[in-house]
């Protein structure tokens, strides 16, 4: 090589390096079932949030006394707590039905199926849903 060519070789700055501008789209989610219905059951509690500080607003409006309590009844709201009624128990029962992948027992050194996991997880959700029922309507009767 000629001091030329060397010069010039050491001159030249070095290419700068080429990024790759791949954008995810913003429906990537709905291109796949299995992503459609994760996202779903993440947004289902979205709505069970805004549920529950609304109920946690009628608490204290209870507070004041029963004379000066009106419960909230409209078209609207009633639509919306049945809406978010069933993202709850569309939101429950994805997260029962997990149970036995996350969840390992063993008895016995022998490890518990799945299925039972499932079984029991649905059982006290059943349960525990009979004993709120009871207590309300107890208290509903007094």
């Amino acid at each position: 090589m000629t001091t030329e060519a060397t010069a010039e070789a050491t001159t030249e700055a070095p290419a700068a390096p080429r990024e790759y501008s791949w954008r995810m789209p913003a429906n990537w989610w709905t291109r796949n079932r299995h992503y459609f219905l994760y996202t779903v059951r993440e947004f289902t509690a979205l709505p069970l949030a805004l549920w529950l500080l609304w109920l946690l607003v009628e608490i204290r409006r209870a507070g004041d006394g029963p004379a000066r309590y009106a419960p909230h009844s409209s078209t609207a709201f009633v639509v919306f707590s049945v809406v978010v009624l069933a993202f709850a128990l569309y939101h429950s029962y994805t997260f029962l039905t997990l149970a036995g992948t996350i969840l390992h027992f063993k008895v016995l050194d022998r490890p518990v199926p799945a299925r039972l996991i499932v079984l029991s997880q649905f059982a006290a959700w059943a349960a525990a849903s009979v004993v709120v029922a009871f207590v309300l309507i107890w208290f509903a009767h007094e």
